[in-house]
């Protein structure tokens, strides 16, 4: 699975979404490379061109597959881009192979200096590909945050970031979206996406994970949140029998094994401090359910 990347050697945001003048109310962004001339933009995905705008040569890329936004999110993704001066090399039905050079900056339409307006929605291309909103600009489809959506590279120079928290192609969002996970003896890609309900590609591509069947002990990987926890305990209780029982859940010896190994407690055998430690989780509200 791809991740969406925003690919350009310098990014330069000279218009900002949801602003002033033609981007009231949308969220599309202008984008310029180092210097006047006219920067390429690569192919953020693997794509197919679904409709081509002569009037500002606008070209909606709808993605192949699910790409990974870099808000975490999950889903197709259609990109809209605006003003290159010559889009005669591509027509509908084109597939466009992530990395592809395939747009470049102009000044096609109504444009101040070159460059590139650049929009992103959500899903699948739909309908026409775009809507005209109460102040007559013309917004793509199910429009998203371009940062939200697209990651830059690591070695993007940035010149502008135009008030953006940009993620890098390295870097994941910082909250529930996502757990550090350590690698122990035993563990695979295979074992650790059935433990935590993902795949074993996702968990690859987010690690950046060339060789599948190689990851080290001692290395920490990304993996998408997809967990259950118990339901918090707030009595007095030490045991955890005692407290799974009060929560109606299963405390069998063969069940708290179970739930030992999905925490990190390996070899499960009922010490003091084995349950110990599944107490202290359950009281935080962390204790990973089966």
């Amino acid at each position: 699975m791809e991740k969406a990347i925003l690919m350009m050697d310098y990014l330069n945001v000279t218009q900002k979404g949801d602003g002033n003048f033609s981007h009231k109310g949308d969220l599309a962004i202008d984008i310029a490379g180092k210097d006047s001339n006219k920067d390429y933009l690569k192919a953020p995905f693997t794509g197919i061109i679904k409709r081509i705008y002569n009037n500002v040569n606008a070209v909606w890329l709808e993605s192949i597959d699910k790409v990974i936004y870099a808000d975490g999110t999950i889903d197709y993704m259609t990109v809209m881009t605006l003003h290159d001066d010559d889009v005669s090399n591509l027509k509908v039905g084109d597939i466009i192979k992530q990395g592809e050079i395939y747009y470049n900056e102009g000044r096609k339409g109504y444009t101040t200096g070159n460059h590139i307006h650049l929009a992103v929605g959500r899903g699948k291309f739909t309908g026409n590909g775009w809507y005209q909103n109460n102040y007559g600009n013309w917004c793509i489809n199910n429009q998203i945050e371009v940062a939200q959506a697209l990651f830059i590279p690591n070695n993007t120079k940035i010149i502008n970031s135009g008030g953006y928290n940009w993620i890098k192609e390295n870097m994941y969002v910082e909250d529930n979206k996502y757990i550090k996970y350590k690698v122990v003896k035993g563990d695979t890609l295979t074992s650790i996406s059935k433990k935590y309900n993902t795949t074993v590609d996702l968990l690859a591509s987010l690690n950046n994970i060339k060789n599948k069947n190689l990851i080290r002990i001692g290395d920490t990987l990304i993996i998408p949140n997809n967990i259950k926890y118990f339901k918090k305990y707030t009595g007095k209780s030490v045991s955890i029998v005692d407290i799974l029982k009060s929560l109606n859940e299963n405390s069998s010896y063969s069940y708290r094994m179970k739930i030992a190994n999905l925490n990190g407690i390996s070899n499960y055998t009922g010490t003091s401090t084995q349950n110990n430690t599944l107490v202290k989780l359950i009281k935080q509200g962390k204790l990973i359910k089966p």
